[in-house]
């Protein structure tokens, strides 16, 4: 008897064993499949779509509608217009995690608007710092097809990451500190990482939905008494008063979302007035023509008041908001824009670095 529960003691151990090799060591940073999901770093996520570069996609990401929730859905539409591409980050967090010892990120995924995920680019985004500079780390990963409804575990090695500005590699940028992580997120879009603006052959723009899991740093081997209980919670930089009362609002107001989403589809519409009548109408003719359509289908629909009403206020807005940002320009980013492009300067013809490549 006492030989018999050996031998079943060590068969245990040696199948738990072959289990450990086979998953290794998943710390999940963010458990979306618990209802309220559960994570030992407190930070929401924020989307980051291509509006902010004059596209016009855009996606959510949010728990799942459904009432057995087990994850949360990463969904939107894809748009060629100006952009290509939607995303979603952590806010960033005060406090780095630290992710030596670990070999990566894992994400617990399951692509569900259609059996063709291969026709996009999935890109893990990663900073190690807290400046917001013009680059961040990425690597691509592929997303297998759907099979039923199991999720599938997707691994990005630290080592696949490389410093890019926007989708193109930055050569010149430092190595990739993984003890400073302060902002984890993911990107689908149509282009690559590559050396110049690349996009992928057979990209397929339209509705996309996508759910996820779970979110951690990975290890294939055992790295130690790690849990998520290590890692500190974290809080949201705060900003300065100044800044959340004077100038957070003007911004909000001259670079909102739905500001940026209908200036975008302004110039859509210019552009296909401009292939259309061979000549290009302006920016003036365009608004002027879109306001036109929107006033005739409000004054069918609600009356000439209401259509003459509307038409006043979006005057009245645009005009403000078209001279608060001329002066934002003005006053904020041309002479920080001017700053960058001097220390650039600075550092090539000082201190000798290869210029960073343009986006082109």
């Amino acid at each position: 008897m006492l030989l018999y529960l050996l031998l079943l003691a060590a068969t245990q151990a040696s199948a738990l064993s072959s289990s450990a090799l086979q998953t290794g060591l998943r710390v999940p940073l963010f458990d979306l499949s618990s209802s309220p999901a559960t994570s030992p770093v407190s930070s929401p996520f924020e989307r980051i779509d291509d509006v902010i570069m004059g596209g016009v996609s855009s996606s959510r990401f949010e728990p799942s509608a459904a009432s057995a929730s087990d994850h949360w859905t990463f969904s939107g539409i894809l748009r060629n217009d100006g952009g290509g591409f939607c995303g979603w980050r952590t806010k960033a967090f005060e406090t780095p995690l630290d992710a030596n010892g670990f070999e990566g990120v894992y994400l617990k995924v399951r692509f569900t608007s259609d059996d063709e995920p291969e026709k996009r680019t999935y890109k893990l985004t990663v900073r190690d710092d807290q400046t917001r500079g013009e680059y961040v780390r990425q690597g691509m990963f592929e997303v297998p097809k759907a099979t039923g409804s199991e999720f599938s575990t997707v691994l990005v090695p630290f080592s696949s990451l490389v410093a890019v500005r926007g989708p193109v590699i930055n050569p010149n940028a430092p190595p990739f500190k993984k003890d400073t992580v302060f902002q984890i997120g993911m990107v689908i879009s149509k282009f690559k990482i590559a050396a110049s603006m690349e996009t992928i052959e057979d990209f397929r723009d339209g509705p996309f939905s996508m759910d996820i899991s779970e979110v951690g740093f990975y290890s294939e081997e055992n790295v130690g008494n790690v849990s998520p209980s290590t890692f500190p919670v974290m809080s949201n930089t705060t900003k300065s008063s100044f800044g959340r009362s004077v100038l957070g609002p003007v911004f909000k107001l001259v670079f909102s979302e739905k500001s940026r989403r209908r200036r975008a589809a302004l110039n859509v519409l210019v552009d296909r007035a401009e292939k259309r009548n061979g000549a290009k109408k302006g920016l003036g003719r365009a608004w002027l023509q879109s306001v036109s359509v929107s006033y005739r289908n409000r004054a069918r629909s609600r009356g000439y008041l209401s259509a003459a009403s509307t038409f006043a206020r979006r005057l009245v807005a645009d005009s403000v908001k078209f001279f608060l940002g001329k002066t934002l320009k003005l006053l904020v980013f041309y002479p920080i824009f001017a700053t960058f492009k001097l220390v650039k300067l600075f550092k090539v013809k000082v201190l000798g670095k290869a210029p960073v490549p343009e986006m082109k």
